[in-house]
C-alpha cells in the first residue's frame, strides 16, 4: 500500500509539472519565435498604440539574421517618434551596417539627420553615405538639404528639400525646408515651412523646435514658451526642445529660469557639445543680469571669473564684453570680442558686437565695417545687424551699398523701427536724393516723433530741397527736442530772420 501512495504521489507530481510547463507554453505561444512574426507583430502593437511592447518585438528580431537591419531600422523609427535620440541613432547605425539599396539610404540618412541636431562630427559622413546608397531616396535627400545648409550653401538646401517634398517626403522635408529657408535668412518662409509641417503631423517635436526658434528669432519668444513646453511634458527625452527653451528663456530676460533647462538638456547629451556650451552660456547670462540692476562691476567680475574657467567658450567673452561696454570700457571689450571672433568666425552676435562697439564707442567706422558685414552675412534676417552694416557704409561714404542694405530693412515685413529710416535718410541727404531722403525721413518721424536726429536730416532735406518754410518746421523742432549740431542751427537762425536759401 505504502509503495502504491509513492508511485501515486509521483505521477500527481509529474502531471502538476505537465500542466505547468503546458501552461507557460501556452502562454508564449502569442509571441511567434519566427523573425518575420516578430515584425509583424510589432507592427500589430505600433498600430494598436503599444509602442514599447512594439519596441520589445523589435529588439528581440533584431537578434535574428534575417530580420537584424529591417528591425533595426524599424526600431530606430519607434524610438525616434519617442525621442529616445541616442537609442534610435544606435538603431539606425545597427540597421544602416546591415540593409543596403533604398533601405540603407533611409537608416544613413535618418542616422545623420538624428547625428546633426546632436551636433555629431559624423552627421556629414552619414549624409554622403545616405546619398551614395540611395541617390533619389527622400531620406537622403532631407539630410543632404541639412548639409548643405550648415554648409552655407542655402539655395542648395532649399532645392533638396522641396524635392524631398515633392517625392512624399511629408512633414519631415517641410522641417527640413524649414531648416534650409532659416539658413538662407527667409525666417518668414521658414515658419511657413514649420507650419506646414505641423499641420501634417502635429505632434511632430523637430518641427515645433523649428518653429520656436523662428518665432525667438524674429522677437516672439513668448509665443515659443508654451509650445516647448507641451514638447517637454510630452517627450521628456526631447533634449533639443530643453536647449530651445533656454534660449527661449534667455530672450525673455529669465536667464534664472534658463538655468534648469540648460542643465538637464547638459545632463542627457554629455557629448552634445552645443548642450554643454549652452549650460555655461546660461550662467554667463545670469551673471549679466547684474546690468539690469544697476551693477555692471558685479557683472564684469563673475563673467571674468566664468571667462577664466571656460577661456574657449565664445559666447562668455561675448557676455563680458557687454559689461566692459556698460562701464564704457571700449578697448577691454573689444579684445574679448576679438577673441571670441577667433574662437568662433561664425557667431554671428560676437561679429556684431564687434563691430557696433568699434562703430559707436569708438567711433570708427572703418573698423566696424567687416565685422558688421560678417554678422549680416551670417544672420541675413536680423534687421538690427542691417540697419548698423547701413550706419557703417553711410559713415565710410558708400551710400550706393548703403541705401541698398538700408532699404531691405525698411522693406522687410513687420519693420516698424525709425533707426533704419533715419540712416536712410541720411544716406539720401549726402547722396543728394532729397526727395526721397524727405520720404524715409517723415517716415522716421511718424514712428519716432521725439528723435532730434530725425528731424535735423529732415531739415537738411527741406534745405537742400530749397523749402525755407519746411526747413524751418524740421530744423525748429529738432532744436525743441535738444538737437545741439551748430551749423544746422546756424542756418536756422539765419533762415528765421529772413535770409533765403541759396
Amino acid at each position: 500500500m505504502t509503495r502504491w501512495v509513492f508511485v501515486l504521489t509521483l505521477l500527481l507530481a509529474f502531471s502538476a509539472g505537465a500542466q505547468e510547463k503546458g501552461k507557460k507554453k501556452d502562454e508564449k505561444k502569442p509571441v511567434s519565435a519566427v523573425p518575420a512574426d516578430l515584425l509583424k507583430q510589432a507592427d500589430e502593437k505600433s498600430a494598436a498604440g503599444d509602442l514599447d511592447g512594439a519596441i520589445d518585438l523589435l529588439r528581440k528580431a533584431q537578434g535574428a539574421e534575417a530580420t537584424a537591419g529591417e528591425a533595426s531600422l524599424r526600431l530606430g523609427r519607434a524610438l525616434e517618434s519617442k525621442y529616445d535620440v541616442d537609442l534610435a541613432i544606435d538603431a539606425y547605425r545597427a540597421a544602416a551596417d546591415k540593409l543596403g539599396g533604398a533601405a540603407k539610404g533611409e537608416a544613413f540618412g535618418r542616422l545623420a539627420v538624428l547625428q546633426d541636431a546632436r551636433g555629431m562630427a559624423e552627421a556629414p559622413a552619414s549624409a554622403q553615405a545616405a546619398a551614395a546608397a540611395d541617390p533619389t531616396g527622400v531620406w537622403p535627400t532631407i539630410a543632404l538639404s541639412r548639409l548643405r545648409a550648415h554648409e552655407g550653401k542655402a539655395d542648395e538646401a532649399v532645392d533638396l528639400a522641396q524635392k524631398a517634398g515633392a517625392a512624399g517626403g511629408g512633414a519631415p522635408a517641410s522641417t527640413a525646408l524649414g531648416y534650409a529657408q532659416e539658413a538662407k535668412g527667409d525666417l518668414a518662409a521658414a515658419e511657413a515651412a514649420y507650419r506646414e509641417a505641423l499641420a501634417k503631423e502635429p505632434k511632430l517635436a523637430s518641427a515645433t523646435i523649428g518653429l520656436a526658434r523662428v518665432l525667438r528669432r524674429t522677437g516672439r519668444a513668448a509665443e515659443a514658451e508654451p509650445m516647448l513646453r507641451q514638447v517637454i511634458e510630452a517627450a521628456p527625452g526631447a533634449i533639443d526642445a530643453y536647449k530651445e527653451s533656454a534660449r527661449v528663456k534667455m530672450a525673455l530676460n529669465r536667464a534664472g529660469d534658463a538655468v534648469g533647462d540648460a542643465s538637464i538638456a547638459a545632463a542627457m547629451a554629455e557629448n552634445d557639445p552645443d548642450a554643454q556650451r549652452l549650460a555655461v552660456e546660461v550662467k554667463a547670462a545670469k551673471a549679466l543680469e547684474y546690468l539690469a540692476q544697476g551693477q555692471p562691476a558685479l557683472a564684469v567680475q563673475d563673467l571674468t571669473a566664468l571667462r577664466d574657467q571656460n577661456p574657449a567658450v565664445p559666447e562668455v567673452r561675448v557676455m563680458l564684453a557687454k559689461a566692459f561696454a556698460a562701464q564704457r570700457q571700449a578697448d577691454p571689450a573689444i579684445a574679448e570680442l576679438v577673441k571670441a571672433t577667433e574662437l568662433d568666425p561664425k557667431n554671428a552676435d560676437a561679429q556684431f558686437q564687434l563691430g557696433f562697439v568699434n562703430l559707436v564707442m569708438k567711433g570708427n567706422p572703418a573698423a566696424a565695417l567687416g565685422p558688421l558685414e560678417k554678422a549680416t552675412a551670417l544672420d541675413p534676417a536680423n534687421a538690427t545687424y542691417r540697419t548698423n552694416l547701413g550706419a557703417a557704409l553711410v559713415a565710410q561714404k558708400q551710400l550706393d551699398r548703403a541705401i541698398e542694405e538700408l532699404g531691405k530693412v525698411t522693406a522687410s515685413p513687420g519693420y516698424n523701427r525709425a533707426d533704419a529710416w533715419i540712416y536712410l535718410g541720411q544716406a539720401y541727404v549726402n547722396a543728394k536724393r532729397f526727395k526721397d531722403a524727405v520720404a524715409a525721413l517723415e517716415k522716421a518721424t511718424a514712428i519716432a516723433p521725439n528723435s532730434d536726429q530725425a528731424y535735423a536730416f529732415l531739415g537738411w532735406a527741406y534745405f537742400g530741397l530749397k523749402d525755407a518754410d519746411n526747413f524751418k518746421k524740421a530744423a525748429g523742432k529738432a532744436r525743441s527736442l535738444g538737437h545741439k549740431e551748430p551749423t544746422l542751427l546756424q542756418y536756422l537762425t539765419r533762415i528765421e530772420a529772413g535770409e533765403p536759401i541759396k
